[in-house]
């Protein structure tokens, strides 16, 4: 078990690590600095790292305080899934009734990894690869079908 401080320098130096591993790839694929995430030019969509104690994951996340506003999301999304599995080999695990750690209600659609940990070292050489590659593929994804999702 780590102190509140190991633990939170363990969080940091993993996504140092992350950070060092992906922007010299990023910039042979010609991609500015930083991931996209927030920055996706859709109000209340997100693009999602994450990672603890049991598994990581990569996704989407959809996080309107309005019911129908995510529903409205999500039905877009829906009918852009097929691509997403066909053409981005992205087969993500949809949940329309996700609920994050605070209680808040969201829509969440990831890729996960089972068996790694934040806090195992050795499992981090696992876990980047796999954020790198399908990262690139959703932000790919949402270049090309952003205008769709936000009409």
């Amino acid at each position: 078990m780590y102190s509140k401080e190991e633990a939170k320098q363990l969080r940091e130096s993993f996504w140092l690590e992350f950070r060092k591993y992906s922007a010299p790839k990023r910039k042979r694929l010609g991609k500015p600095k930083k991931w996209m995430m927030q920055n996706t030019g859709i109000k209340a969509l997100d693009l999602k790292f994450d990672i603890n104690k049991i598994k990581a994951s990569v996704g989407i996340d959809i996080t309107s305080k309005s019911i129908d506003k995510r529903l409205e999301y999500w039905n877009k999304l829906l009918g852009l899934k097929n691509i997403l599995i066909n053409d981005y080999h992205l087969n993500m695990e949809w949940d329309d009734m996700y609920e994050l750690d605070n209680g808040k209600d969201i829509i969440r659609i990831a890729l996960s990894l089972e068996g790694v940990n934040i806090f195992d070292k050795n499992t981090w050489e696992k876990v980047y690869p796999f954020f790198f590659k399908n990262m690139i593929q959703l932000e790919d994804w949402l270049e090309e079908y952003r205008d769709i999702i936000r009409q």
